[in-house]
């Protein structure tokens, strides 16, 4: 699927490999560099790990064979936080995001040296948050991409509410939402194209920098696994899937296990047992002794889990852009239950594709409802995936690269 008007040469920047088995944003950022390979024959992937201070793992074999060349550039100098405060504070006033406390001018050089390196027409940079590292390294003459997913800002003010008033996470959440909203002001107005997750995120995009070309890009699952209905074992079961190094996700199993499940436990005449899957937990520093509540850690695959669940769980309470999760459920043709905000940004129904609740009795209701009636799970179980494999499923995507990626190099 080569294009005649694609670029000769694309560089990928992001801040994390790429992964179609990792978590949600190296999933995403995996399903953005499979469109520009198919797009263009030659793009290049630059690795910068913001959030870990060695270089990236070697990519996956799906991943490399997508590029022509990858590069990791981990800060080998994470303790030298000196130049924090005499090169961002001046700027964002002290509220320094996490994604640039560990900035130094080595590493900054090192990431000048492989950007000019580099024999791209085209730039395109997955998440804002490494838009400070990039944008000065380029020239004028060369078109840059930003591929958002969602708004840092409107993620970072999100996060701070659902930390306790005394957390001092809360007060340094909102502060990097104001610092983004800055950096975003600031920043976005320099790339030719933005792409968000959902038409939600594109419409604050387009708030945050109004002559912006914003394009929605939604997110994706690479599979399509469809798993018939569990044969009956005397047990209820649910599943949680994500990545505990996301506090969005902590809180959301502790909300469950403390205001959602003990209503299901009182009220179902069967066992019920919720497998929570996924990376991060001890990273996160938290992992309670929840009753119930099976903390089984990352798996090397997850469709065994989702074909021994009667549901899928999203009792998400902050976040933003769009939930892979629940296309991956979706995929796995299983029945979900949500929240709004774990929802948000998918143009879902309730109780059409998947049951919705904003507090905890419902939430609890609706899970009974479904362990209960294995109809009703199965017709909301098939509807799901129906949705997945017209909106969202791996070659849904491919159709839209015309759209997505027309005259490229147009500013």
């Amino acid at each position: 699927m080569f294009a005649t008007n694609a670029p000769k040469s694309v560089l990928f920047v992001t801040p994390q490999m790429p992964s179609f088995r990792g978590s949600g944003l190296a999933m995403r950022a995996a399903a953005t560099l499979r469109l520009l390979s198919l797009w263009s024959r030659d793009v290049h992937l630059l690795v910068i790990p913001i959030h870990k201070a060695g270089n990236a793992p070697e990519p996956e074999r799906a991943v490399a064979s997508m590029v022509s060349s990858w590069q990791s550039l981990g800060n080998q100098c994470v303790d030298d936080v000196a130049q924090v405060s005499t090169y961002w504070n001046q700027a964002l006033r002290g509220a320094v995001p996490a994604e640039l406390r560990h900035w130094n001018q080595a590493w900054q050089e090192r990431i000048s040296l492989a950007i000019a390196a580099s024999p791209a027409e085209l730039v395109v940079v997955f998440r804002f948050f490494l838009a400070p590292y990039v944008l000065p390294q380029l020239k004028p003459s060369i078109p840059i991409w930003l591929d958002v997913d969602e708004l840092e800002s409107n993620a970072r003010a999100r996060l701070a509410k659902i930390y306790a008033p005394n957390d001092t996470r809360a007060a340094q959440s909102r502060m990097e939402a104001v610092a983004y909203e800055k950096l975003e002001k600031d920043l976005l107005p320099r790339f030719s194209r933005l792409f968000a997750a959902s038409e939600l995120e594109a419409n604050l995009l387009r708030a945050r920098s109004p002559a912006a070309d914003v394009c929605v890009l939604p997110n994706s699952y690479p599979l399509t696994l469809p798993q018939p209905d569990r044969e009956p074992d005397g047990n209820a079961r649910l599943l949680f899937v994500g990545t505990f190094g996301y506090y969005p996700n902590v809180d959301a199993i502790l909300y469950f296990a403390k205001y959602i499940l003990p209503i299901i436990k009182e009220r179902c005449p069967l066992p019920v047992e919720t497998a929570v899957i996924g990376s991060g937990l001890e990273a996160a520093g938290e992992r309670p002794e929840l009753p119930g509540v099976n903390l089984i850690g990352p798996v090397s695959e997850t469709t065994p889990y989702y074909a021994a669940s009667d549901a899928a769980i999203v009792p998400l309470r902050s976040g933003a852009g769009t939930r892979i999760k629940i296309l991956e459920a979706f995929s796995h043709q299983r029945a979900v239950v949500s929240t709004p905000l774990g929802a948000e940004g998918l143009n879902l129904t309730d109780n059409v594709q998947l049951r919705l609740a904003g507090d905890a009795e419902l939430f609890a209701q609706h899970c009974l409802d479904l362990i209960s009636d294995s109809n009703a799970r199965k017709a909301l179980a098939q509807r799901g995936h129906d949705f997945f494999l017209q909106h969202h499923g791996p070659n849904k995507l491919e159709e839209m690269i015309p759209a997505l990626f027309g005259a490229w190099g147009n500013r």
